[in-house]
């Protein structure tokens, strides 16, 4: 009697697990004693920030009271950075606690309700994020890819600013994705739903299934994502991408890029380094400066790339 009704009481804790839509942590290691865990898409929830040394419950109410229900550790001292440790849920609120060992201000974990598990660690800062797709000038290429500018006061947030535009002769050519370098792997950053509205799209994940954001029109947006705090914002700021209008061309320091006939030029108010590249991706030249000048041999199809401290660009040119 007693196994069976331990079988019945896992499975009306694994059907409230699946309807549960917040979930908090409380304890010696929670700043401020209790805070809201984030809710994600595909049954996650996720934290982001500080933790103290000590340790915390994660609960289905903010006070423990009532029907609460406490995602604890399998096992015992399962410390908050791991790989993947499973949790089972319980009614009892003297169930283990997850650890954590010492005080730092980039505690990240996600509690995964389809796997089980909670997975956690110290974030490091990313330096780069890069944007690529059929729905900006580059298309589908690796090395050419349009770079994020990173915030001066908070290292995790990036954007970029620029046009995107239903591409031509060129696959998904309404579709694009994030990349944590000027190539495919590792560091990848996806939407949850394939074709999901990038005007409406708010979070964003870390690798998994190859899904994408789709444009609402042509025109310049701005972007901008936090890789610590999985957050994603678009904005429209118009149409002004139709006269020509590049990304280099709105950028607040002001790089411009001139072509007289196999001399490209590039001139900007601060210190830039400057790459030309052959539409495969081939870096021909490098130069640095605030006003650099390169000659190509050949007419032909280029991809110009420039970044200084403030500004960042990519730019497909004609040579003939």
């Amino acid at each position: 009697m007693k196994k069976i009704f331990a079988i019945i009481t896992a499975i009306l804790l694994a059907v409230n697990s699946n309807a549960q839509t917040e979930l908090w942590i409380s304890g010696t290691a929670v700043p401020g004693g209790t805070q809201k865990l984030e809710t994600f898409p595909e049954g996650q929830y996720k934290y982001a920030g500080t933790l103290l040394q000590g340790e915390f419950k994660i609960m289905t109410t903010p006070d423990g009271s009532g029907n609460t229900s406490y995602y604890a550790p399998r096992y015992p001292d399962s410390y908050v950075v791991n790989k993947g440790l499973a949790y089972t849920m319980t009614r009892s609120a003297s169930a283990g606690s997850w650890v954590v060992p010492f005080t730092e201000d980039r505690y990240k974990f996600v509690l995964d309700t389809k796997k089980q598990t909670l997975k956690g660690e110290i974030f490091v800062p990313w330096r780069e994020v890069y944007l690529a797709g059929g729905a900006c000038e580059i298309g589908w290429h690796a090395f050419v890819m349009l770079p994020f500018t990173q915030d001066e006061n908070d290292p995790n947030v990036f954007t970029w600013t620029g046009e995107l535009r239903e591409g031509t002769n060129v696959e998904e050519p309404r579709r694009f994705k994030l990349q944590g370098q000027n190539t495919w792997d590792p560091k990848r950053l996806h939407p949850y739903t394939q074709d999901e509205a990038v005007l409406e799209s708010t979070q964003m994940r870390h690798g998994g299934d190859d899904t994408k954001w789709e444009i609402a029109g042509n025109g310049i947006y701005r972007i901008t994502v936090n890789v610590f705090k999985d957050t994603f914002k678009a904005e429209f700021l118009g149409n002004g991408a139709k006269d020509g209008t590049t990304d280099a061309d709105i950028l607040p320091t002001g790089p411009k890029i001139e072509v007289n006939g196999h001399t490209i030029r590039v001139k900007c108010p601060e210190k830039i380094n400057v790459d030309i590249y052959t539409v495969d991706s081939i870096r021909l030249a490098h130069k640095s400066g605030t006003d650099v000048t390169i000659t190509l041999p050949k007419d032909g199809f280029y991809v110009v790339k420039g970044k200084s401290k403030h500004a960042a660009f990519t730019k497909k040119v004609a040579i003939n």
